[in-house]
């Protein structure tokens, strides 16, 4: 990379900076809050360490970062971010595409990367491994590229779709030898959790998705995600289609792989595979209602490389084929990438926001921190709380039970405790409805807190706060 573009680089670090330091709120929902309190307190209490929600690899190797505080683990991703960028050049650059300079910034600017960086999110490091494993497969070291992405499950379930796909890849293109590897990181991971719950099978038995009770994230269409793909990655989409289409001829040779060249088989299976493979894998799930998907946008994050990728891939192609030496194609396509989170910011998607508003959500759970201080000594009173960002506002650990429980152990409250109920996590994930508190007579109604606009929160249920505290 020449020293223009690592200056243009270092601008960009800058502004990634820049938008977390001003930024009022953050990125991710509670589920960042939740990510980062598992990973700081998981040194309390180690079996948070394994817990498969939380993601074991995310926790143990954030869990250092965490003790510094949120914005210590926001860093932690920006930076996972900037390193899979550059990378995404390295990739680019042994694939002999000729503008592979531009990766890095078509990564960076890509709306749900840009998006999504102020965050606690796991989506960062799970698509690292995915990102090691393109460039190490393109320098054919299959040994340790198959090693690390061994590992993805453990930082998103979704990463047994690409363990799935790389075991075909190396299927088809008589590559078995190296299967073995990519079960290194599933087998350590399942002694681990054996050891620590006596379970054989603990890779399945505290999988909380596949056991997943929760049937209130619903589900819908099949194209969720393919009418949200421009908002998603930008302008480049139409590009990576492109790209995608000139790949359908090598369906022809499919169970002839093995004698392709290593970049035909790298582009087919491993980048429009891995594309592909993830997307749809999610296309369905949310089709189909399963493993609790919600329809979540951000999950893209984890292959924006392989998009990027794709994208210039085709946007190459369209300038051989059309354009010819015309800079002002160039400049053009470049300013509509750099611009597209941009873009994204003047709509209301929730998921891709850079410079991100504090959520209403919580800008309700900061109105009710600010009453209950004033009326309550928090350490003298046992909570039941269910929103993430409460607790991290009464800095309280949410595993230590002897100071806080989860809302749904209400009924086991003593003298003095205090139930916070929210409108969101109450009736959804907790399963503890208002009505349930308002009939129980050993329970005094202590504040409610509403917005200053009413809002409907997930199943279309009017948000509001209200304490109860124990007689």
């Amino acid at each position: 990379m020449d020293k223009k573009n690592k200056v243009l680089l270092l601008v960009t670090f800058c502004l990634y900076l820049l938008n977390l330091f001003i930024s009022p709120g953050f990125n991710g929902g509670a589920d960042s809050i939740t990510h980062y309190q598992i990973s700081k307190y998981s040194w309390i209490h180690h079996y948070l360490l394994m817990d498969q929600w939380g993601k074991p690899v995310f926790t143990i190797l954030s869990s250092p970062i965490a003790q510094w505080g949120f914005t210590a683990v926001n860093l932690l991703n920006i930076l996972l971010i900037f390193w899979g960028a550059w990378l995404s050049y390295a990739i680019g650059k042994n694939l002999s595409l000729r503008h592979a300079q531009w990766l890095p910034f078509m990564v960076l600017f890509t709306p749900i990367v840009a998006g999504n960086s102020i965050s606690g999110l796991t989506e960062p490091i799970c698509a690292m491994f995915l990102i090691l494993f393109l460039y190490f497969a393109t320098r054919e070291k299959w040994i340790i590229g198959s090693l690390i992405v061994g590992f993805m499950p453990f930082a998103r379930s979704e990463g047994f779709v690409i363990l799935t796909l790389i075991m075909v890849f190396f299927s088809f293109t008589k590559r078995w030898k190296y299967i073995p590897y990519l079960l290194v990181g599933t087998l350590i991971f399942n002694s681990l959790g054996f050891w620590m719950t006596g379970k054989a099978l603990w890779i399945f038995d505290n999988n909380p998705y596949i056991n997943t009770g929760i049937k209130v994230y619903g589900s819908g269409s099949f194209f969720h995600f393919f009418e949200l793909a421009l908002p998603i990655f930008g302008i480049a989409f139409i590009p990576l289609l492109i790209a995608t289409l000139r790949q359908f001829p090598r369906f022809k040779h499919l169970f002839s792989a093995e004698g392709e060249n290593l970049q035909s088989q790298i582009w087919f299976w491993l980048i429009t595979g891995s594309f592909w493979g993830y997307f749809m894998a999610h296309t369905v799930l949310w089709w189909q209602g399963m493993w609790a998907s919600l329809g979540l946008i951000r999950v893209m994050f984890v292959i924006a490389v392989p998009a990027a990728l794709l994208a210039l891939k085709g946007w190459e192609w369209i300038e051989e084929k059309w354009l010819g030496p015309y800079p002002k194609s160039k400049i053009i396509f470049i300013g509509l990438i750099v611009a597209g989170p941009f873009v994204m910011r003047l709509f209301q998607l929730q998921e891709i926001q850079i410079y991100p508003p504090l959520g209403i959500e919580e800008q309700v759970n900061k109105k009710l921190h600010a009453a209950l201080i004033q009326k309550y000594s928090i350490p003298e009173h046992k909570t039941f709380t269910a929103h993430p960002y409460l607790n991290l506002l009464l800095d309280l650990d949410p595993f230590d039970t002897a100071v806080n429980d989860r809302l749904h152990q209400w009924r086991t409250a003593q003298k003095g405790d205090l139930v916070i109920w929210d409108g969101h996590f109450g009736p959804n994930e907790e399963q503890v409805f208002q009505q349930e508190l308002d009939a129980d007579s050993t329970f005094q109604l202590s504040l409610v807190i509403e917005p200053d606009q009413p809002f409907y929160t997930l199943n279309n249920l009017l948000y509001t706060i209200r304490v109860y505290e124990k007689k």
